[in-house]
């Protein structure tokens, strides 16, 4: 798909309006409740530029069950995770589906009456061979869900590059910083106590503690790359935080369900979801989604999501 690019006042634009429109305390009338704190990155979605707001971590009280429920869930997830088994010859199939909400901007104005779900596919194949080179496919995912009235149509105008009167797609939702440093996550302590230190004492972004250690945490599930006795050691470590809770336990993401968790903050408009296949230990995605909705966008939407399956396979795409 082509994207269309966005122009450097474009960009400045939309920076001042999103900031405005995400702080709901000091506006009187109605308006989109993205975040009470965002911060700002430019990152490339497809082929073009544009304003991502990373949204802070929340959970709604009604909707959790208590730590003591999240800590024995995370505990049997890390005694069953394990990595597929990789033979000679084949290879382990990594297939990511990452999905945004994009919004419609007029004229550097963000507006909320127009949207709908932005969907990609990675397929990263990984040799059972570590001499051999990894191979990527990206597959481009049609829309399927719209919000507003004339949001097909925007989509359509929106993944063939055109513009109709300055209107264009904004996404909302949070991404990783591809600026941070790659970690070692060999050196990284499989004792949950020591990891759970690790994660607390490296400042990863702006907010709490916890949040920190939150999106850290999610992070690294979602690069996809982590082997199953770190991904057993950061279950453990996360839920020796009591601000964890389960936030949904039969969680639907990318056509799978599983067990969500989240942390425990109830002054926020979104919340921010590991979600896991209890059974298995298998780590299945994160999702964003808004508590309250706004405009056209109902309460549970996704802002954000990104699923992840593994899969062993005999050979790759020619």
């Amino acid at each position: 798909m082509t994207d269309p690019k966005l122009r450097p006042d474009q960009v400045a634009a939309m920076r001042a309006m999103l900031v405005s429109s995400v702080d709901v305390r000091s506006r009187t009338a109605p308006a989109p409740r993205v975040a009470r704190r965002i911060g700002f990155a430019a990152v490339a979605v497809g082929a073009a530029a544009a304003v991502v707001a990373a949204v802070a971590i929340a959970v709604p009280r009604s909707e959790t069950a208590g730590p003591a429920a999240a800590s024995a869930m995370l505990r049997d997830a890390a005694e069953a995770t394990v990595d597929p088994s990789v033979g000679h010859g084949q290879f382990l199939r990594l297939a990511t589906t990452a999905s945004y909400l994009a919004l419609s901007s007029v004229d550097g104005r963000v507006e909320t009456t127009i949207g709908y779900l932005e969907s990609q596919r990675r397929d990263l194949y990984i040799p059972a061979d570590a001499t051999a080179r990894p191979v990527a496919t990206t597959t481009y995912v049609a829309p399927t869900e719209f919000f507003g009235s004339g949001a097909e149509q925007f989509a359509a105008r929106a993944s063939t590059g055109t513009r109709d009167g300055g209107l264009v797609a904004v996404p909302v939702g949070q991404s990783s910083d591809p600026t941070r440093p790659v970690e070692d996550q060999a050196a990284m302590p499989r004792d949950p106590a020591a990891l759970l230190r690790y994660l607390t004492d490296y400042r990863y972004q702006a907010g709490s503690s916890d949040e920190n250690v939150f999106a850290h945490v999610v992070d690294l599930l979602r690069s996809g790359t982590v082997k199953a006795d770190l991904r057993a050691a950061l279950y453990q470590a996360i839920a020796l935080m009591p601000s964890v809770v389960i936030t949904e336990r039969q969680a639907s993401l990318d056509g799978r369900v599983g067990t969500a968790i989240g942390l425990q903050n109830p002054e926020r408009d979104t919340r921010q979801e590991i979600i896991i296949d209890q059974a298995t230990g298998e780590y299945i995605g994160v999702r964003l989604v808004t508590i309250e909705g706004f405009g056209e966008i109902p309460p549970g939407t996704p802002l954000e999501y990104t699923a992840l399956s593994a899969t062993v396979v005999d050979s790759v795409p020619r």
